[in-house]
């Protein structure tokens, strides 16, 4: 696959997404130093923070990716037209969910006599965007001749399908009043879960198989099997975000088990990339070694007495900026940097500023030491979330350049 970047700008979104993602969180940051102005919401800052690193990045620069991948360049066809129609609907509507969540986070907002949760709403209108594609994509892939299904993004595109169930069931279950406050704790961490665990792992390693150009029998086990591993565990592990007290003894097993498949799946992928490629994996060691490192954490957390991590909240902040920030932008910055040739040492900018985050986040965590803590962390902490916003910004600007 060549990037076709003149087909589209939609890859600029995504970019520009990540980068105002960024400032959002430098400035969730810096609301622990001083006063944020005009009395915002430190929790809503985190909302549009984190809806807009999902939304705008996370799943479009990927569902970009899958759709050059299946149909290159500009193609008449129902399916073609269908997915290029809806990464742009996805486009509008996750940036719209930005302001949404920064002003008003999920409170429903007054419009005349009704209480519309607007921020719900428009998120809502994301996943239906990403439903559109799913529809071009299966259209695409019933009449195209020369078709050639790849088993890690028919993956990622379930999980990020049931994913989306996990939304829309906290929104009917506020509706309809059911369930409780509990309930939708669940759901959101269902989505997430699924999301994260499914779908950000699956696409991301169908990008590096791709570009490494690994053939099924290089791999330790089946990709059929590896994808099974994730694709199974991915949903079993949303009880790791609720609370330690309410979680049963049979949720807690079954997390753990999805942890361990998760981990088993990274692992053996990890594994096979580094026995097959060796020296020749360049750039592509970095994602691979923070995916590793990720699939650690989660086999530790997944055999270890659950009071020794659960309720360490920085360590939980960590792993998932390790798992988004770390292995899926820095294999997005890889791939792209490969597709349109650039200097590696665009890339490695960016990696650096990456670490340097990741660090950081180690102050909020228990393994910090506690003589060494003290409010300069939080000083250092927003001084460290400059560094990836300023990196991708140079490298956003090579790759227009190229």
């Amino acid at each position: 696959m060549k990037l076709l970047f003149k087909d589209s700008g939609i890859w600029q979104w995504a970019m520009f997404s990540f980068v105002l993602a960024g400032l959002a969180g430098f400035l969730y940051r810096l609301g622990f130093i001083v006063p944020l102005p005009y009395e915002l919401s430190l929790e809503n800052v985190r909302h549009a923070h984190s809806h807009l690193m999902f939304f705008g990045w996370a799943a479009l620069l990927p569902l970009y990716l899958i759709k050059l991948d299946t149909i290159p360049g500009y193609h008449a066809a129902v399916g073609a037209r269908l997915m290029k129609a809806s990464l742009w609907m996805s486009v509008a509507f996750g940036l719209l969910s930005f302001p949404s969540f920064f002003l008003w986070g999920y409170s429903p907002v007054s419009i005349g006599s009704a209480n519309i949760p607007i921020s719900a709403v428009i998120s809502g209108l994301v996943m239906l965007s990403w439903y559109g594609f799913m529809a071009g994509y299966l259209i695409t892939r019933k009449y195209k001749r020369d078709f050639k299904p790849n088993i890690w993004f028919e993956g990622a595109l379930v999980m990020l399908f049931v994913s989306s169930l996990g939304a829309w069931g906290v929104g009917f279950s506020e509706v309809l009043g059911i369930g409780g406050p509990l309930f939708g704790k669940a759901l959101t961490h269902f989505f997430l879960a699924v999301f994260v665990e499914g779908w950000v792992l699956l696409v991301l390693i169908g990008l590096m198989a791709k570009s490494l150009k690994l053939d099924d029998e290089e791999f330790a086990l089946s990709p059929c099997i590896l994808v099974g591993l994730i694709a199974f565990g991915a949903p079993l592990t949303f009880p790791y975000g609720i609370p330690e007290s309410f979680v049963d003894i049979n949720m807690s097993v079954a997390a753990r088990m999805g942890g361990v498949l998760i981990a088993e799946g990274l692992l053996l992928f990890v594994y096979s990339a580094f026995r097959s490629r060796g020296r020749s994996l360049g750039l592509w060691k970095w994602p691979l070694i923070l995916l590793g490192l990720k699939a650690l954490m989660q086999l530790i957390a997944s055999l270890s007495p659950a009071d020794l991590w659960l309720s360490d909240h920085g360590i939980r902040i960590f792993y998932l900026h390790t798992t988004l920030l770390g292995a899926l932008t820095l294999g997005l910055a890889v791939f792209l940097g490969k597709e349109q040739s650039l200097p590696d040492s665009y890339f490695i900018g960016v990696m650096i500023s990456v670490l340097l985050l990741l660090f950081s986040l180690i102050f909020l965590t228990g393994l910090w030491p506690v003589v060494l803590s003290g409010v300069w962390i939080y000083t250092a902490l927003a001084i460290a979330a400059t560094f990836p916003i300023i990196a991708m910004s140079v490298f956003w600007i090579k790759l227009r350049k190229s």
